[in-house]
């Protein structure tokens, strides 16, 4: 049964557990410290939905891959920049998505005095046509 024309859909992954450096410091950046990432991608799923196929379907384990090799692939001063930088590898490796949000969160980071907390950023990002 062949896709008849467009289904837009979102994938959401939450909580993705990623290794990662980060901080303001050279000190700070050499210590790998947990990221929880959340992921939520624009994509077409027409053609999955039609052949009911994991071939036809955004393969989520690659997603995830995506994501931790780009927290993991250097350290970064800003969580703004990770941020950023996760967004850019996403849209960049799969071209079937047309928008991509990302929210990558630092447990207990420090500096808020209370172990509890947590800092995060949350950034969209679209293909220019």
């Amino acid at each position: 049964m062949p896709a008849t024309g467009e289904l837009p859909g979102r994938i959401v992954i939450r909580g993705l557990r990623c290794r990662g450096r980060q901080g303001p410091t050279p000190a700070d950046q050499q210590q790998a410290h947990d990221y929880l990432v959340d992921i939520a991608l624009s994509v077409d799923i027409a053609d999955a939905v039609a052949k009911d196929d994991l071939a036809a379907a955004l393969d989520i384990a690659e997603v995830a891959r995506c994501v931790r090799e780009e927290v993991a692939r250097r350290p970064r001063v800003l969580l703004e920049r990770m941020t950023a930088d996760v967004a850019r590898a996403l849209l960049e490796r799969f071209e079937r998505v047309t928008e991509v949000r990302v929210k990558v969160e630092k447990p207990e980071p420090a500096g808020l005095d209370a172990a509890a907390e947590a800092v995060g950023l949350t950034l969209a990002r679209s293909r220019r046509p």
